[in-house]
């Protein structure tokens, strides 16, 4: 059945021949329309008449079987809101204000409660998808990432009809093939009807249907009525289709500089497997959203719901959920000195916390992540409530593994992304099943986008760039690279910039002043998620030369050094074997060995000198690293390990 019926449209402008002469047309749910013909011809007049910003001068038109032109101005500008968006050549956003902000403009303007506002936001920018650009000031944005955040804005209140003036217009070819995929697959998938106006046959290749508007009257080219057989999605704007109602729990989300966490569970999301987060600190989502794309809001444990649960400190339950799972931890060094203590006992209380959660919502599956406290707190909390548990062995410190035995027998599901932290599992509990273990590598956080260009490294006339990121603790070399930089400080050019902070921060400054004053050193502090592609792309060698950490369980593959791979950068790693794994000396990076800064100042001159070699090295790390973090296999394997433990019963988790 038509959505949009127009019979004999007539519209002339005073002093001016008519521009239409009795324009007929049905445009058809999930059809998409171009319409055709020269500048001046009245394609905008006519989109604006269909568009009810115009009235024509005789001629009737129907839209969703209401007769349209016998509105009062009130009721057209609430049946435009409610069932039209607009795509304009100009896609007039704030400048100054986030993507997030220019696509929840039109919720504002109708009430919409915050936290729905936050969730159908998201969700409309990943239908362009730009989701991970949610934080992103708007001028920041490339031609075609504008387009497509007008594209999401016109959506968020899901219209039933979208109509498009030269949305293309100001577009090179790829992007533009890019933004008509998009229109084609909006109309297609969800049923939403597209009129649009354009000078390019190109574009108008992709629609349904081509007419051209010759002398005020509508003429057909070409009519391929899209049909859906199974009919279109009611709801574009609904969340996937969920197969278990399941729960991360992360000690803080977002953090900064930290896009692994979220990209998971975006992925988890995604696969229909996430209901909810909870955190057991942190702030919440409409504080400090930086880096978190997920249409979930977070609940997190606060001072009051740890007030709430004090009186378990004195019960005989939470000193054996304190000796079980969290005993042995210590009380000074590098886990926190004097505060360690209360991490164990928050952690303990927001288990009892998330079970009365997992209870009120129903919950049929636990998976925490990023370290002990959470593994501590989703073990209490399946223990009080029988719901399966998962956790991700991503241990910081061996000490803090004294808990693990009770841990791993209470798990049904434990994940390690890394050989060598596998074969750690197996020395610390040898009896450890198998069929427990889940192997897959961090999804991507950061990817650059399309428009990104990847710069040969030439230092023959700029200062060359060298980059780090990540905790500035004495396990990731800081140190090595600043004695690497004062060996080549006579010798050329070099500008170092090191993203990050932790408790190594002050004496690695004073390190540089020692070496010679390093001027070219810039500890840039905590950043953002939005800015580290501006960080990355600003590099020519990404420098990781870690070190072996007694103090550590085992080491993981940095973050930073899977997205400076993702940015085609070479990269220079120590030889420590979770290192190894992923990068090849001369093939896709350079191995040095540990605690080696000549052997680092070595490498960067050679990359300096052999220009092609550092970019034939960044584009195969680029092409690796995506090839290990899309594995399929991987992710559809701990999919399906995370359906399975929701089917199990209490009983079998032990």
């Amino acid at each position: 059945m038509p959505v949009i019926v127009a019979r004999g449209l007539h519209k002339a402008y005073a002093g001016f021949s008519p521009v239409l002469r009795g324009v007929d047309i049905d445009v058809e749910q999930g059809e998409l329309v171009a319409i055709m013909g020269p500048s001046g011809c009245g394609k905008s007049t006519m989109l604006h008449i269909l568009g009810m910003l115009h009235a024509p001068d005789k001629g009737s038109l129907s839209i969703l079987d209401r007769d349209v032109l016998s509105f009062s101005r009130e009721e057209i500008a609430a049946f435009r809101r409610g069932n039209m968006g607009f795509v304009m050549q100009s896609n007039n956003l704030f400048e100054h204000s986030t993507v997030f902000e220019n696509v929840e403009f039109p919720l504002i303007y109708e009430q919409i409660k915050p936290q729905e506002r936050w969730e159908r936001v998201i969700r409309a920018l990943d239908l362009v998808h730009l989701s991970m650009r949610v934080h992103y000031p708007s001028n920041r944005l490339s031609g075609g990432e504008q387009q497509r955040v007008a594209i999401a804005r016109a959506m968020v209140n899901e219209p039933r009809i979208l109509l498009a003036d030269e949305p293309t217009g100001a577009l090179d070819a790829r992007t533009s093939r890019m933004i008509m995929e998009i229109f084609r697959s909006l109309c297609h998938a969800s049923g939403v009807a597209m009129v649009m106006v354009t000078h390019d046959p190109k574009m108008a290749e992709f629609c349904d249907s081509i007419y051209t508007l010759e002398d005020g009257v509508l003429v057909s080219r070409k009519h391929e009525l899209f049909s859906n057989h199974e009919g279109f999605s009611q709801a574009l704007l609904a969340p996937p289709t969920p197969r278990m109602r399941g729960v991360l729990i992360a000690e803080k989300l977002p953090v900064p500089m930290g896009t692994g966490l979220v990209s998971e569970a975006q992925m988890l999301y995604k696969a229909g497997l996430l209901a909810r987060i909870y955190t057991l600190k942190g702030s919440g989502l409409l504080a400090h959203p930086e880096g978190y794309a997920l249409p979930l809001a977070i609940r997190r444990c606060g001072f009051f719901s740890h007030l709430a649960q004090l009186a378990r400190l004195l019960t005989p339950t939470f000193f054996r959920f304190l000796r079980r799972y969290s005993a042995g931890l210590p009380l000074s060094g590098q886990t926190g000195g004097k505060t360690s203590l209360f991490s164990r006992l928050r952690a303990v209380l927001c288990g009892f916390t998330f079970a009365r959660w997992l209870r009120e919502e129903q919950i049929s599956c636990l998976l925490a992540q990023d370290g002990e406290a959470s593994a501590t707190a989703a073990c209490v909390a399946s223990e009080l409530t029988g719901v399966p548990v998962a956790f991700d062995a991503r241990f910081h410190s061996a000490a803090g593994t004294c808990g693990l035995l009770a841990k791993v027998q209470r798990a049904g599901l434990i994940r390690v992304n890394a050989k060598s932290l596998q074969r750690r599992l197996f020395d610390f509990v040898p009896e450890i099943s198998k069929e427990k273990l889940i192997f897959m590598r961090d999804p991507l956080g950061i990817v650059p986008s399309e428009e990104t260009e990847h710069s040969q490294l030439d230092t023959s006339d700029h200062v060359l760039t060298i980059g780090f990121a990540g905790s500035l603790v004495a396990s990731r070399g800081v140190d090595i690279i600043l004695e690497a930089c004062a060996l080549l400080q006579n010798s050329m050019q070099i500008s170092v910039k090191i993203a990050g902070d932790g408790p190594e921060r002050a004496a690695l400054m004073r390190l540089a002043k020692r070496l010679g004053g390093l001027n070219m050193v810039s500890f840039l502090g905590l950043l953002a998620p939005e800015h580290m592609e501006a960080f990355y792309s600003g590099l020519d060698i990404f420098v990781a030369p870690s070190r072996v950490s007694l103090s550590a369980f085992s080491e993981t593959f940095p973050e930073s050094v899977s997205e400076a791979m993702a940015f085609a950068l070479p990269v220079i790693v120590s030889d420590l074997p979770v290192l190894t794994e992923v990068i090849r000396n001369g093939e896709n990076g350079l191995v040095i060995a540990q605690e080696d800064a000549k052997a680092l100042a070595c490498s960067v001159t050679r990359l300096a000198q052999e220009a092609d070699l550092a970019k034939k090295l960044g584009q195969r790390a680029r092409s690796d690293i995506l090839a290990l973090k899309n594995a399929a296999h991987d992710q559809e394997a701990f999919v399906q390990g995370l359906l399975a433990l929701a089917q199990k019963k209490p009983c079998e988790m032990s």
